[in-house]
């Protein structure tokens, strides 16, 4: 099981918050490098999945959000996806 960022959540977030990824990464605590590899497609060679500082650090910056507004479960959604196409 694999927690994935929901990045067009984020980047909406991002948007209405007027915030480029420096600045958002700087509310979040995390460094910019961070936020543009968990950004990036899973097959990208430098893709890195949410740790713990980048969970924690996009519900500090968006409180209002609960951790499955920005993430989700990668096998749950599998599992989803197969009953509703089986």
């Amino acid at each position: 099981m694999k927690i994935k960022l929901r990045v067009d959540v984020l980047e909406k977030l991002q948007e209405k918050n007027g915030w480029n990824d420096t600045e958002l990464a700087k509310n979040m605590g995390i460094s910019r490098s961070r936020l543009w590899r968990a950004k990036l497609p899973e097959d990208h060679n430098e893709y890195c999945s949410p740790g713990e500082n980048l969970i924690v650090g996009a519900l500090n910056a968006f409180p209002e959000k609960k951790f499955e507004d920005l993430f989700f479960l990668t096998s749950v959604c599998r599992v989803l996806h197969n009953k509703t196409t089986a």
